[in-house]
């Protein structure tokens, strides 16, 4: 075999022998989309449907991601234990298709994905927040966020300070953020500082406090991640994230009750929540109360038990999932499925965050983000495991010495 035969089967693209490679990338991306505002578009669901078609074309599982495809097979067995019906699995298996999300992303250069957001979608994303404002202005959406006593968990006077506030393009201030707030990292990474930059403009007008702490926290691991200390205080976070259910259930044995209304209070009822999903893992630990079944069990509990307890009724409009990524899939599938996703968040932090730890800090972003929010199918997770997938194949090509060091496919 002559060498340009040679290269040419070492530069081939990252779908291979896949015409419709273009339109899978396209719909890939239709991920940062799921609604204006607070009206919903759907298209989000596309980049499900792309990672769907491309495992279902390429029959190509990296060995990288298989605790996922595990906790994803124990989550179907969890729905025939509950006995739940088919929009539980349609739920399911949507987050296959983010598996299948960061397999594609897994087999793009970074460089490349940043250039789409830079000419693509960051002019999709501001023409949403343009439309968003007016309908805001319209007196439709969440208008404000007033800054007073009960943002900031009653510890604090009331400011008498409102600010807009936008749900951004995934439907929610929190997810939004996340979102825009990763993709800026990732073009910051890359040297696109003006998409950078209105990105983490669009994601402070989302006025979400998960997002807006983890772009501190970036931002100081991003700039100093040279130093031991930053390495040091990442791993400990990635730590924290992956054992957050033992952490709540520790907290919750040994405080008073006087002390876990405090925590409740300062965390905005979030504290709540939380252990009312580690009830629903320790009552359930094999299968839990089944994927997407948060909602139906979750409002009956409330009601019975912690509203029994607590004798208030603390931010009932929260009630409808865990705020929490771990102690989501904890409840909702139990213990084996912690373990799984646990195993693939250090997997994935660990190679983010070892070496040059290039995208460290958009891995800490993220999982900021997500001590806040629940989401196992949502884009940015997969996004970000795909982009630290590639990273890390082109070092391991880059030591190995191979002619294909940026543009060959992943190879777990």
């Amino acid at each position: 075999m002559d060498s340009t035969q040679f290269r040419r089967d070492h530069i081939r693209p990252w779908v291979p022998d896949l015409r419709p490679a273009p339109i899978i990338v396209m719909l890939a991306m239709m991920g940062a989309f799921r609604s204006i505002g607070q009206f919903p578009i759907y298209l989000g669901y596309l980049s499900a449907l792309a990672g769907l078609i491309w495992i279902g074309a390429s029959l190509q599982i990296s060995k990288f991601l298989i605790p996922s495809y595990l906790l994803v097979l124990w989550g179907y067995l969890s729905l025939v234990y509950n006995g739940l019906g088919p929009y539980s699995y349609v739920q399911l298996t949507v987050v296959l298709g983010g598996i299948g999300l960061a397999e594609i992303a897994a087999r793009m250069e970074p460089s490349k994905i940043a250039e789409l957001v830079s000419r693509r979608l960051v002019w999709i994303i501001l023409a949403l927040t343009v439309i968003e404002f007016v309908l805001i202005e319209l007196g439709m959406g969440q208008r404000t966020r007033e800054l007073d006593g009960e943002l900031v968990g009653g510890l604090f006077p009331d400011l008498g300070i409102a600010v807009p506030r936008f749900m951004g393009s995934m439907g929610g201030s929190g997810f939004s953020g996340c979102m825009t707030g990763a993709l800026g990292l990732l073009c910051l990474v890359e040297g696109r500082k003006k998409t950078a930059l209105t990105l983490f403009f669009v994601t402070v007008l989302m006025v979400s406090r998960g997002p807006l702490l983890a772009l501190i926290i970036a931002f100081m691991f991003h700039f100093f991640r040279d130093l031991k200390i930053g390495r040091i205080c990442a791993f400990i976070l990635l730590a924290i994230s992956a054992l957050f259910p033992v952490l709540i259930w520790y907290l919750e044995s040994v405080l008073s009750k006087t002390e876990i209304v405090f925590l409740i209070k300062v965390s905005t009822e979030r504290f709540l929540h939380y252990m009312s999903f580690l009830e629903f893992g320790l009552s359930s630990p094999i299968f839990g109360i089944g994927y997407s079944n948060y909602e139906s069990v979750y409002t009956d509990y409330f009601y019975t038990a912690d509203f029994q307890q607590w004798g208030t009724r603390y931010n009932v409009g929260l009630i409808r999932e865990a705020h929490n990524f771990m102690l989501d899939i904890f409840g909702e599938m139990g213990v084996v499925a912690w373990i799984l996703a646990a195993v693939q968040l250090v997997m994935t932090g660990w190679r983010a965050l070892s070496g040059d730890a290039r995208y460290g800090a958009m891995f800490i972003y993220v999982t900021i983000c997500f001590f806040f929010l629940s989401g196992l199918s949502n884009w940015v997770y997969w996004l970000m495991i795909g982009i630290i997938m590639s990273h890390s194949s082109q070092i391991n090509r880059s030591r190995s010495g191979s002619l294909s060091m940026t543009v060959a496919p992943y190879r777990a």
